[in-house]
């Protein structure tokens, strides 16, 4: 199996963090620095561009590249936990990992049905190119501008990465996981959100 750069250093950093993760799969913040980050990140986040999906009172917003080789992963194992866990999936498209990340954004972001746009790169990605199968589209001004201001959002975490989730825990804290967790790591997470 061969990979290129942009999987290496993403398997990479994905690889740091899940030494990261607590037993629950979640990532903690280990100084005031990155818990105040991921708290202004989260605080921001309901004024972010996203496409909505579950009608639950849980809300989860999900970072995503079109491009991205582990988001429809991601994708895949959310789609049975949504209705169980009352999420409502707040998906926050970016186009920061390839050249046509920002056309293949803008075609979601752009289309008569956005949700319907996601389902079908995330559905149908191209794991023999590593790329999302959504055609590109020539972004509006407008919506550059929004796919820009998400990007922005994503780096106020810290660590640029997708899929990045951000949510509220139970305990009030705020929250981020950053990769693909396993069905099982992903419930256990799913636990924890408020």
């Amino acid at each position: 199996m061969r990979l290129n750069i942009k999987q290496m250093v993403t398997s990479l950093l994905m690889l740091g963090l899940w030494f990261g993760l607590t037993d629950s799969g979640a990532a903690l913040a280990t100084n005031d620095k990155q818990k105040s980050r991921i708290e202004t990140a989260l605080a921001a986040a309901p004024k972010a561009t996203w496409i909505t999906q579950g009608q639950g009172r849980h809300e989860l917003y999900v970072f995503f590249d079109p491009n991205c080789t582990y988001c429809p992963l991601l994708y895949k194992n959310l789609q049975p936990l949504i209705v169980p866990y009352g999420l409502q999936l707040r998906w926050i498209p970016v186009a920061m990992l390839d050249a046509t990340s920002l056309g293949k954004a803008a075609a979601i972001m752009q289309a008569k049905d956005p949700k319907a746009a996601l389902d079908y790169n995330e559905a149908h990605y191209n794991t023999g190119s590593y790329a999302g199968s959504i055609a590109e589209d020539i972004p509006t001004g407008g919506t550059e501008a929004r796919l820009r201001a998400n990007e922005a959002l994503l780096n106020q975490v810290g660590i640029p990465v997708v899929p990045t989730m951000l949510f509220h825990a139970k305990s009030g804290e705020a929250m981020v996981i950053q990769g693909a967790l396993s069905p099982i790591a992903l419930r256990k997470v799913l636990d924890r959100v408020r």
